[in-house]
C-alpha cells in the first residue's frame, strides 16, 4: 500500500502489486480496491496492478470529500494517481462508480495515457431523458429517485448527525423504509428489502457496529445528489474516444439496461461486449469464475 498525494493536499491509499504493463482498476460504490485482489493475483507476473481506494472507501475511508461534483472529484484524484505514479501506456478498468469515474476522466481531457478501457455495468448517461430510457433504474427511475429525494430531506433535517446510528430512531426507520427498496434493487437481492428494513430498526448501539450501506451519512449527502442531478451524459465523450473499449455487463442488471450499455462499445472497431448471462449488477460476485476467465482474456489481448 502506498500513499499518493492528490491536488487538495490529501493522500489516497493505493495498492500496487505485480510487475509489467500497468493496469489501473477502479472499484464501485460500497467496494474498495481489495475487491479486485482475487481476480488479479494470477496475473501478477505479467501486469502491475494499481488498485486505489477512492475517497470514503477502504483505507481512504477517512479522506474527506472535496466540494463540488463527486464524479469530477474522483476523476481528478485518478488523474493525480496516474501522474503521481508516473503511469504510461496504461490499461484502465472500472465497475459501476469506478466506471463513471473513468468516463468522467475521459470527458475531462481524454484518456491521456490510457490505451485500453474495461467498462463494467454502468450507463453512459445516468438520467433518463427524451430518446434515452437507459439511465439508472431504467423505467423505475422516477419512483426510485423520489425515494432518494425523501431520504435526503429526512437526513437534511439533522445536519449534525454524521452516522446513520446517530439519527433519532423514528427518522432512522423512515430513512430505512425509503432506502431499503433502493439498496435492494442495487444489490439485486429479492429478499433483501425486508431484511434491510429490519436492520434499520435495530438499536443504535448495535446498528453502529454493523457494515450497513450508507451508514456514513456523508456518503448519502454526496452521492445521492450526484445521481439525482441526472446531468452526467458521457455519450459525446465516448463518441470521440479513440481507444478500444471492452464492456462487461450483467444480463439481469437491475440498475442499467443492456441496450444502453452496449452503446458504449459502438464507437471503436476493436471494441466488444461480454454478456454475463447469470449476473446482475456485479459479475464479480454473481459469476466470479467466468469473470476471472474474461478478465484474463482481456489482459491477454493486451
Amino acid at each position: 500500500m502506498v500513499m499518493v498525494p492528490v491536488r487538495d493536499g490529501q493522500s489516497l491509499s493505493v495498492r500496487v502489486i505485480g510487475r509489467g504493463r500497468p493496469v489501473l482498476l477502479l472499484h464501485g460504490l460500497g467496494m474498495s480496491g481489495a475487491h479486485w485482489l482475487p481476480f488479479v493475483l494470477p496475473h501478477l507476473h505479467r501486469h502491475r496492478f494499481i488498485l486505489p481506494d477512492l475517497r470514503g472507501a477502504g483505507a481512504s475511508a477517512d479522506v474527506p470529500f472535496k466540494p463540488g461534483d463527486i464524479f469530477r472529484a474522483h476523476a481528478e484524484d485518478v488523474q493525480d494517481v496516474i501522474a503521481g505514479l508516473g503511469l504510461r501506456d496504461l490499461t484502465l478498468g472500472g465497475i459501476s462508480l469506478g466506471a463513471t469515474t473513468a468516463l468522467h476522466l475521459l470527458s475531462l481531457d481524454g484518456f491521456g495515457p490510457v490505451r485500453r478501457y474495461l467498462h463494467i455495468d454502468q450507463s453512459p448517461c445516468i438520467g433518463n431523458r427524451p430518446g434515452w430510457p437507459h439511465g439508472l433504474f431504467g423505467a423505475r427511475q422516477d419512483e426510485m429517485f423520489a425515494r432518494m429525494r425523501e431520504v435526503l430531506a429526512l437526513v437534511g433535517e439533522h445536519p449534525d448527525c454524521r452516522r446513520l446510528a446517530e439519527l433519532p430512531a423514528p427518522v432512522r426507520q423512515a430513512v430505512g423504509d425509503r432506502l431499503a427498496p433502493v439498496l435492494a434493487e442495487m444489490a439485486g437481492g429479492a429478499g433483501l428489502h425486508s431484511a434491510l428494513r429490519v436492520v434499520f430498526r435495530l438499536p443504535a448501539a448495535l446498528l453502529g457496529r454493523m457494515p450497513v450501506p450508507f451508514s456514513d451519512l456523508g456518503h448519502l449527502r454526496r452521492y445521492l445528489p450526484a445521481y439525482l442531478s441526472g446531468g452526467h451524459d458521457y455519450r459525446p465523450a465516448l463518441a470521440a474516444c479513440t481507444v478500444p473499449v471492452t464492456v462487461m455487463l450483467g444480463a439481469h442488471s437491475p440498475l442499467y439496461a443492456e441496450a444502453g450499455q452496449r452503446l458504449i462499445a459502438e464507437h471503436h472497431p476493436r471494441s466488444r461486449v461480454v454478456r454475463f448471462e447469470h449476473s446482475g449488477h456485479v459479475p464479480l460476485k454473481d459469476e466470479p469464475l467466468r469473470f476471472a476467465r474474461e478478465l484474463g482474456r482481456f489482459l491477454r489481448e493486451d
